[in-house]
């Protein structure tokens, strides 16, 4: 088999602030290794992989044991971890970890690297979508206007759902992003969005949700099963915006498979329970793997597990 020789790999997620951040690292390294991955686990089982690149960048990855055990082990590269959310899996961490709140991932690449101005658009489009009221999204503001950045945002962030497993397009995007166009200026990515809103993908997504969404003290659950398991490439996304609309405080996806629930749940507000921590804690006690942030983590748990996850979730947010 050959080997990918280059000299510098980023591992980073594939949505927005991960297309952002490809595009920032392709700025600065042209001829790098991008590869978009779902999940920790993934993102740990890619840094495995790759045994020839002299630094590689994790940016976005939420600190799990899988993570933490796979960085520990490249000895002979360096390996940098980037983040908006601060851990509470950094004992005994190797690689250089560099974390700033209060900005998408993709902005602390773009400060780590002091990347070139022309990115800055593409910066503060991550930064809106992930909440994030920075000095540079109001300076984009004022010079583009708020219905230009957020018309921008949702055509780049529409785009990668039309199927959300190419991986080829998120390069392709990535790459003409890097030379700082606008999404809408992107061929690619303008056509997929189209097609997206032609077929109200959407609107299919959020009526799912609607239907199928269980409220329980503040905590919107949603079960996906044969009849709704498509979400049209929105997911989570379209899952918190019924359930903000609803009132909820927490958001939950279960995804029944073989023998393990796959979960996802997201938190709306800072002040809330660390899911992350919650998580992390509940799968060393009862497996199987999981982790993430204090906003947004994601777990694999055995089946019969299920309830018991549900049930400790939601009796752990009514104490905070």
């Amino acid at each position: 088999m050959s080997r990918d020789d280059r000299d510098k790999h980023l591992i980073t997620r594939g949505n927005v602030d991960g297309i952002a951040s490809a595009a920032v690292f392709l700025s600065r390294y042209p001829s790098s290794k991008i590869s978009f991955v779902t999940s920790p686990r993934a993102g740990a089982n890619a840094l495995v992989k790759d045994r020839s690149s002299r630094e590689i960048f994790l940016v976005d990855i939420a600190l799990t044991r899988d993570v933490v055990e796979a960085v520990g082990h490249r000895k002979a590269q360096t390996v940098y971890l980037l983040d908006h959310h601060p851990s509470s899996m950094t004992e005994g961490m190797s690689g250089i970890r560099i974390v700033q709140e209060g900005m998408s991932a993709a902005h602390v690449l773009y400060d780590h690297l002091r990347a070139g101005t022309h990115l800055k658009r593409l910066v503060s489009i991550a930064d809106h979508l992930e909440y994030c009221e920075t000095d540079l999204l109001k300076d984009t503001l004022r010079k583009h206007g708020r219905q230009r950045l957020e018309e921008e945002a949702r055509i780049l962030d529409f785009s990668w759902r039309l199927n959300i497993e190419d991986d080829e397009f998120r390069l392709v995007a990535s790459k003409h992003l890097s030379e700082g166009h606008w999404p809408s200026q992107v061929g690619a990515v303008k056509r997929r969005y189209i097609q997206v809103l032609n077929e109200n993908r959407w609107g299919k997504a959020v009526a799912r949700v609607k239907a199928g969404l269980e409220v329980r003290e503040g905590v919107g659950i949603f079960q996906c099963n044969e009849k709704n398991r498509s979400l049209y490439g929105f997911g989570t996304r379209a899952l918190v915006d019924v359930a903000q609309r609803r009132g909820c405080s927490y958001a939950m996806m279960l995804n029944d498979r073989k023998d393990n629930c796959s979960v996802s749940i997201r938190g709306m507000s800072d002040r809330g329970l660390d899911i992350g921590r919650f998580v992390e804690e509940f799968v060393t006690l009862h497996g199987m793997d999981g982790g993430g942030h204090p906003n947004s983590a994601g777990a694999r748990i055995p089946l019969p597990m299920e309830n018991r996850f549900v049930d400790e979730f939601v009796s752990a947010s009514l104490i905070r």
